[in-house]
């Protein structure tokens, strides 16, 4: 797989080495057909003398050398397999002495993404890693690593190779768009590029990621080629694979296409169809169903696929339930109704609808009902906005009636406090006083020997003030 830039070092002169490939190819050919060394050997010699003097080489001269080699290059297929990949390496390495190596790397790739006879079993392999050679040695800006990259994903759809494709995953995944961005591709390179990607991961059973690229190569066709019937035919495929596809719930990408909604005049029917799928339910989907059938929509394109449609339909039609629903609590006899299952279905959709994504919950079996957490909208606009501002109002008064009862409890434990303090201070005040009394009944020896006492009660009376 692609890994970051290295270099191929093969000994030997420009000359040393195409005279020594041609010796290969001709024993390849077992004589069959014209010597190549013979071919090559008057192109050759100038070259030679210029390594000789140490002179600048002639790349034009180089470059009809290469033609030739590369020409009858196709041989190398037939190779014995030990020795397939020794002998491209060393074709790519007289390949980037060219003055464009671009335009004979394009023509190996080619032989490369045909089969290898030799190695049925093993040919993809060896052909992934010669492939993986090129494309390392070539500089990360080089638009010739995009035909390196095209053959790669080819040898690996026509392989079948699932392993081969997980290993190229993780490359895709980091590494496309930067390489896309970097080689700048027109778009009908990068269109090109995309659908590669896709038919190899249909090949390989990845139905998600075929659709990712689908849409992308989708999004690649000018406006002003929207109508055209290369956009009709891709518009058709990538709206007929996210409608099949079980785990395509968004199609926002697909409506902001405009070979997509080119499909309104061309295909009215499976628009019409897309339509439902983004934003309405089960009921606006029977009756189109009713009127038009499957088989008559775009040539039957979906006419294998109903059941797969009304499944998809039901778990949309859940989820904008979900979404609409103010108290956060459908009752199963509601969601049964909706989605035309019964009741005792109720659990299995809702669960599959979690497991899409689409919402998130709880459900509760002793009261029969569906307690929503989360649910996702299928469409965001006036009306969604408008849900959204209820709920935060209703947010908004809850909040306001607690800080109400708050602000209440708090007011009646200041007066509680207050009304306390004053009754415990008035208490302590009477108590002085009725000390003071019984002291002027007494004789005075009595009263000098209270006074002491008077300082420690009144202490007492101050702490339990400061307490309050």
């Amino acid at each position: 797989m692609p890994a970051p830039t290295n270099t191929l070092l093969i000994e030997g002169t420009f000359t040393e080495l195409a005279d020594e490939f041609a010796q290969y190819i001709d024993a390849l050919r077992k004589n069959e057909g014209a010597s190549l060394q013979s071919e090559i050997a008057p192109l050759i010699e100038p070259l030679r003398q210029q390594e000789q003097s140490e002179e600048e080489p002639d790349r034009k001269q180089r470059d009809e050398v290469l033609k030739k080699l590369v020409g009858a290059a196709a041989v190398l297929n037939a190779a014995p397999e030990k020795e397939i990949i020794s002998a491209y390496n060393l074709l790519v390495h007289l390949v980037h002495q060219a003055s464009n190596p671009d335009m004979f790397l394009s023509r190996i790739c080619t032989y490369l993404a045909k089969p290898i006879t030799t190695s049925p079993q093993f040919g993809p392999t060896l052909a992934i890693s010669i492939l993986t050679t090129i494309f390392n040695t070539l500089a990360p800006t080089d638009s010739s690593r995009f035909h390196v990259l095209l053959a790669i994903v080819a040898v690996i759809r026509q392989s079948g190779s699932s392993y081969a494709f997980e290993a190229l995953k993780p490359q895709l995944a980091a590494q496309l768009p930067t390489w896309l961005s970097a080689w700048e591709l027109d778009d009908e390179d990068a269109q090109k590029l995309h659908l590669a990607v896709a038919d190899a991961a249909q090949a390989s059973g990845d139905l998600e990621l075929a659709q990712t690229h689908v849409v992308q190569a989708l999004q690649t066709i000018p406006a002003n080629e929207a109508s055209s019937k290369e956009a009709r035919d891709l518009a058709v495929r990538a709206l007929t694979s996210a409608l099949k596809s079980p785990g395509v719930f968004d199609f926002t990408s697909l409506t902001a296409a405009d070979a997509v909604q080119a499909l309104r005049s061309s295909d009215s029917n499976l628009f019409e169809l897309l339509e439902i799928f983004t934003a309405d339910t089960l009921d606006a989907y029977e009756d189109f169903i009713a009127a038009t059938p499957l088989e008559t929509i775009s040539g039957g394109v979906l006419a294998d696929g109903a059941e797969a449609l009304q499944t998809k339909l039901r778990l949309l039609t859940l989820a904008s339930l979900a979404a609409s629903t103010p108290s956060r609590s459908l009752p199963y006899a509601t969601i049964a109704s909706a989605l035309r299952v019964p009741v005792e279905d109720v659990e299995k959709w809702v669960i599959d609808t979690i497991r899409a994504g689409l919402v998130e919950g709880k459900l509760s079996q002793l009261r029969s009902e569906f307690l929503v957490h989360r649910a996702t909208y299928r469409v965001f606009g006036e009306k969604q906005w408008a849900e959204v501002q209820g709920r935060l109002m209703v947010w908004r008064r809850s909040l306001e009636s607690v800080l109400g009862v708050l602000r209440t409890e708090r007011e009646r434990y200041i007066r509680e406090s207050m009304q306390a303090a004053t009754e415990e201070a008035g208490q302590g005040k009477s108590g002085d006083k009725g000390a003071k009394g019984g002291d002027r009944r007494r004789n005075p020896q009595q009263q000098q020997q209270s006074q002491p006492s008077q300082p420690q009660q009144a202490r007492e009376v101050e702490l339990v003030g400061g307490a309050e």
